[in-house]
């Protein structure tokens, strides 16, 4: 008799719990920014409203990588207010097709995850051919060599400059450091495993002109395998 009676109470108490409950509703949940020049930087805003009849609290709010930040308004929006996130996505590293996920953390039964996407695609004005050089080696003092190749596709002269490593057992050397629109530059890389190390990681960076690419970054990495 007395489960019956708990279990009715529960069933008439839970339809007021969760009518009384904060609720969110989304204005956009994924923008599409269409196509950006690598280097520039996307800002969006995306709006949100507490359709409930209870505070809506925001624990936290992340973006899926460091290029993209995102800014709350409030973590406490009242019933029938608006709240905001504004998201800027910095395409610098970037190239081609792109999306990027914002995750909102609240204490709504029915939305305790909100989840809102920036997309779209990032050309390139100086490429490189690759943005990643990886080794493998049979023994240490051996030296392995790759190519990277920078061209420019944008309308302008483009300087850059010599390429530094940040690991003493990489080296680099290009081939010119003035590239006219549609030249290329080659980048030759050499590398090599210390005695008794088992990896190596690092990068090269080239230093630019070019306002929207300043710098160029290529990770290195290598280890010995047996």
């Amino acid at each position: 008799m007395q489960k019956s009676l708990f279990l009715l109470l529960f069933l008439l108490v839970l339809p007021l719990y969760v009518f009384s409950a904060p609720a969110v509703t989304t204005e956009v949940l994924v923008y599409d920014f269409g196509d950006v020049i690598q280097g520039d930087k996307i800002s969006y805003t995306f709006r949100f409203k507490n359709n409930g009849y209870e505070l809506l609290e925001i624990s936290s709010v992340s973006s899926s990588c460091g290029c993209t930040a995102a800014l709350l308004s409030s973590k406490r929006i009242a019933p029938g207010d608006m709240g905001e996130i504004k998201a800027t996505f910095d395409s610098s590293r970037f190239r081609g097709k792109v999306t990027k996920t914002i995750t909102m953390h609240t204490n709504s039964p029915d939305h305790s995850q909100v989840q809102f996407r920036l997309k779209g695609r990032v050309k390139e004005l100086l490429s490189i051919s690759t943005n990643r050089i990886s080794w493998n080696w049979a023994a240490s003092g051996l030296t392995s060599q790759s190519t990277v190749v920078i061209r420019n596709q944008s309308q302008q002269k483009i300087v850059l400059q010599e390429a530094t490593s940040t690991s003493p057992q990489v080296t680099a050397i290009l081939d010119q450091l003035e590239l006219a629109p549609g030249e290329k530059a080659i980048l030759s890389v050499s590398g090599s495993l210390a005695a008794g190390e088992k990896r190596l990681n690092g990068y090269l960076l080239v230093s630019t002109d070019f306002k929207p690419m300043p710098q160029l970054r290529i990770s290195v990495s290598g280890r010995l395998v047996k």
